[in-house]
């Protein structure tokens, strides 16, 4: 499959569940293949992590969590599931590429609309 310029369909739906964000991240066929949560604790940053057995997303929700909680200073839970048919190793690297990118957006997002003061950052 090739990218012929379009997205993949990756898309992230992100919610305040109080302080804490919740995440949704899918592309392709959405479904919910892994699940992590992070908190801070103790000075750093911890999290568990489910994944659907015979689903790969579990070690990019982990990171994705792990990062969202360090630079927002609050509970963060990232699900995620994207399903595309017959994806390359180019097509995988490319939609890792795409999430990182926009949940780095996201993050901002936040970061500016709730100030560096209120997220203790």
């Amino acid at each position: 499959m090739e990218n012929n310029g379009n997205d993949y369909g990756i898309r992230i739906d992100s919610y305040r569940a109080g302080d804490d964000y919740v995440f949704l991240i899918t592309g392709g066929e959405a479904h919910v293949g892994a699940v992590a949560c992070a908190y801070w604790h103790e000075g750093g940053v911890r999290s568990e992590t489910i994944s659907v057995p015979g689903h790969r997303e579990g070690e990019l929700v982990k990171e994705l969590a792990e990062n969202a909680a360090s630079k927002l200073r609050h509970r963060a839970a990232v699900i995620m599931g994207i399903h595309i048919d017959h994806a390359t190793k180019q097509d995988i690297a490319q939609i890792i590429a795409l999430v990182h990118a926009k949940m780095r957006a996201a993050l901002e997002s936040y970061i500016h609309e709730n100030g560096a003061a209120q997220l203790k950052l």
